[in-house]
């Protein structure tokens, strides 16, 4: 009999979590995802073909929010029709009912913990892809729509668009290895795709062009710039934010931070020694930033993983309070659930992660959010236990 009221209880939380998923997940990704595409400008193909990589996005920021609004919809019917009071009297504890839905939010909360990787190693950079492909046309799309467009070290800004010519336009080019920065202001210009290679070329008139600070020539003909480091999709770890990369990526640049952080001491040393002031201003900056980014990337790993279990505390959260609310309405229910965990949890897991951020306390302060909740959920299951 407990076996099957337990595979009653798991089936029924997996429909009403899937369809609450695939509904969120739908209007968030085909809805927010094509609405914001139209507003930055993307053309309506680039925004078609990026929409599949939306999802693993949608999936890590739903899964907790569908899961609380499971147990409490399948919890709160069941105390609503005595279907807990009539397992009570069978001699049955109502946590026999709960640890196979706590199984589940903990694997649920791995897969959303693996969704961060997913969208760092197959999401981002496929997004990438996409823009990259149709360059030329995602940047006039930005440019009518902002004035302005910035990716992969490609900054420009326009006075205006008139079909394909930029008017008044100023480009900065980050540097490359066969490249030194460009910085260009002209009269007009144009993005054209070469069709034999796919190189994007920027073609300018009547202006001038800067090479790496240093060098600047004047021409009132046209010039032809290539982009080709644009269509390139590979990630720069060395500068990515920790965010957007794999947990493979992480541990190495960590120990390359390190060596940095290093070697930059060790020339501070020397600055001081020599009593250069300018140095040594240049020598506390260069430490302070690879610092600063060492404490993020020892914090990111922990930082995915509390956020992924987010949904195991929204689970023993939810669980206890829909049992004491005996409400079949349950969207009244999860939204008392949900009130104290917008006002408790996540202003808690924000400071949790700065705090981790800044390295004042290493990785730790980002569990905070969690240890409450998981705490206050622990209450209430003992006490609908002990009722």
């Amino acid at each position: 009999m407990l076996t099957t009221i337990q595979r009653y209880v798991l089936w029924e939380i997996l429909k009403v979590f899937l369809l609450c998923l695939g509904i969120t997940v739908l209007l968030m990704t085909v809805g927010g995802g094509v609405n914001e595409g139209l507003k930055k400008g993307l053309p309506p193909g680039v925004i078609l073909n990026m929409l599949p990589y939306f999802i693993p996005e949608m999936l890590r920021y739903t899964i907790p929010g569908c899961m609380l609004f499971a147990v409490c919809t399948l919890f709160g019917r069941m105390s609503a029709t005595n279907e807990i009071t009539a397992v009570k009297s069978a001699g049955i504890n109502p946590m026999e009912l709960m640890w196979p839905v706590l199984a589940l939010a903990y694997f649920f909360s791995f897969f959303t913990f693996w969704m961060y990787d997913a969208c760092a190693s197959w999401s981002r950079p496929n997004m990438h892809r996409v823009v990259a492909e149709s360059l030329d046309d995602t940047v006039y799309g930005m440019l009518r729509a902002k004035r302005s467009f910035k990716m992969s070290g490609f900054d420009v800004s326009v006075k205006t668009v008139r079909d394909r010519v930029m008017v008044s336009p100023r480009f900065t080019i980050a540097a490359t290895d066969t490249q030194p920065s460009i910085f260009v202001e002209v009269a007009e210009a144009e993005l054209r795709t070469d069709p034999e290679t796919g190189v994007l070329q920027l073609i300018c008139r009547d202006g001038s062009v800067e090479y790496g600070g240093e060098q600047s020539i004047d021409f009132p003909d046209e010039q032809v710039i290539y982009l080709d480091h644009l269509n390139s999709i590979e990630m720069d770890e060395n500068s990515a934010s920790p965010a957007n990369l794999t947990l493979n990526a992480i541990p190495r640049q960590i120990e390359r931070q390190q060596k940095i952080i290093e070697e930059g001491k060790q020339s501070l040393a020397n600055a001081e020694a020599a009593g250069d002031e300018e140095t040594i201003g240049h020598a506390r900056r260069h430490v302070s930033h690879h610092q600063n980014r060492l404490y993020r990337l020892q914090a990111e790993r922990q930082r995915r993983l509390a956020n992924g279990f987010g949904v195991f505390c929204f689970v023993c959260m939810g669980m206890p309070v829909a049992i004491w609310r005996r409400s079949s309405d349950n969207v009244s229910t999860f939204f008392t659930c949900f009130l104290p965990i917008l006002l408790l949890y996540y202003p808690l897991l924000v400071v949790g992660e700065q705090t981790a951020r800044d390295g004042t306390f290493g990785s730790a302060p980002v569990w905070i959010a969690n240890i409450v909740l998981l705490a206050v959920g622990a209450l209430l299951v003992w006490r609908v236990n002990r009722n």
